[in-house]
């Protein structure tokens, strides 16, 4: 048993070391556009980097509904070089509508999801890039 706990503190050690929550900026990518009125909900941000590949999600809320907010998104990306590839509407196992739009540029990816709350509508946007090559 002592082997399998090593293996699971020396996966959570390089985990955590990949990983940081919180304390990002607002709009951490300069290039993946973030509506003025949406507000960081960075205790549940992640951002992992490798020399490979970065991946990034990144939770806010807003007041304003899904269509409003989505059209936001449709407004924004564009002007970022962000091409819609697919959308679909749902509803969560919560009985909450939501939508999601995902973007491209290049190889990098960006799923937006927009959820109606009780309280304020939820944006997460999960983001797939590899660095430049130079």
């Amino acid at each position: 048993m002592r082997p399998v706990r090593a293996l699971l503190v020396v996966c959570g050690l390089l985990l955590g070391a990949c990983a940081s929550t919180g304390g990002l900026p607002r709009q951490p990518f300069t290039d993946v556009p973030v509506g003025a009125e949406w507000q960081p909900y960075s205790r549940d941000w992640v951002v992992i980097e490798t020399p490979g590949v970065t991946a990034a999600k990144l939770i806010y809320f807003t007041k304003t509904g899904v269509d409003a907010t989505l059209a936001e998104v449709r407004r924004l990306m564009p002007q970022s070089g962000w091409k819609e590839r697919a959308t679909e509407r749902f509803v969560n196992p919560e009985g909450f509508k939501g939508q999601w739009a995902e973007y491209a540029k290049g190889a990098d990816v960006c799923r937006v999801t927009v959820i109606e709350g009780a309280s304020a509508t939820h944006v997460d946007l999960t983001l797939a890039r590899r660095p430049a090559t130079r």
